[in-house]
């Protein structure tokens, strides 16, 4: 399968680049949020591959994706992230019926305000509020759908612990979705936890490694369409989520895997199989 193949390309890209790079970089974790921006006129630029699997029911679901992050500092601590989708290839399949699509995703703009950072000697605390809006640019008739139809809202709040040696990450994020067509997603609750560390203490001019493990927690409501329930919607997931940061100077590789270790679904779904993301990131 080409998209197989794709992705084997990019994987030994990926490990080409990482034995190349080398931290003025902060980490964080891979599938929650922390309170770092950019600095200010800063400009990041994020390529991540990521993809997730359902099964169960009679129902399979899989995609893989390339998501583009553009982050720009607009002060010392305000920071706007433009996230553009690009899904190369969403899978449906059913017992009757085999779906695939591909394109663009919804796009989406994140602001970022550190309202609070405080500095001591060998450790930094910061927390930072956290906004963001999706736009419904994905193609919403293909089979399976790129977009929702609606445009959804952000709200977020981020801390972090850092010392030279631990890191430790809490984040929670209500996802508020709109109707779109008489259908409307039912919203989300994130809450994340992360512990980090960096097992050698390197010099600024060697690879500085950060090895993470996140705890992943997130609540959907049921969907609702023609203003009613649908049954078969919403739940409960928790997972466990190993991580990995390596940076050198500007440059940065980092990827996870998200493992769930509890389901509690509505009705007849199907259950996350795994999910995982890899990316660099590059600031100037």
């Amino acid at each position: 399968m080409i998209f197989d193949q794709f992705i084997s390309c990019l994987f030994v890209f990926f490990l080409v680049v990482l034995v190349q790079i080398n931290s003025a970089f902060a980490h964080e974790p891979i599938f929650g949020l922390g309170p770092h921006v950019i600095f200010k006129g800063g400009v990041g630029i994020e390529v991540e591959i990521d993809s997730d699997r359902s099964s169960g029911n009679q129902n399979t679901k899989q995609e893989l994706a390339i998501d583009t992050e553009i982050i720009y500092g607009i002060t010392a601590d305000l920071a706007a992230t433009l996230v553009i989708p690009g899904i190369l290839d969403m899978v449906g399949k059913t017992a009757t019926e085999d779906q695939s699509s591909s394109g663009f995703g919804d796009l989406s703009l994140r602001l970022k305000y550190r309202f609070w950072r405080r500095d001591r000697p060998g450790l930094q605390d910061s927390a930072a509020i956290i906004l963001g809006v999706k736009s419904p640019t994905g193609d919403e008739n293909e089979k399976p759908r790129l977009g929702s139809g609606s445009i959804d809202y952000l709200f977020g709040l981020a801390v972090a612990r850092e010392s030279r040696r631990w890191y430790y990450f809490g984040d929670f994020r209500y996802r508020l979705n709109t109707e779109a067509d008489q259908f409307k997603a039912g919203d989300k609750i994130f809450a994340d936890a992360a512990i980090g560390i960096r097992p050698w203490l390197t010099e600024y001019l060697e690879p500085d490694w950060v090895f993470m493990v996140e705890m992943n927690w997130e609540t959907q409501q049921r969907n609702e369409l023609f203003g009613q329930d649908v049954s078969d919607s919403g739940g409960n997931r928790l997972f466990v989520s190993p991580a990995f940061f390596v940076t050198y100077r500007n440059w940065a590789v980092k990827g996870g895997v998200q493992v769930p270790v509890y389901q509690k679904l509505y009705g007849n779904q199907p259950e996350v199989d795994y999910r995982f993301a890899l990316a660099m990131e590059f600031h100037f």
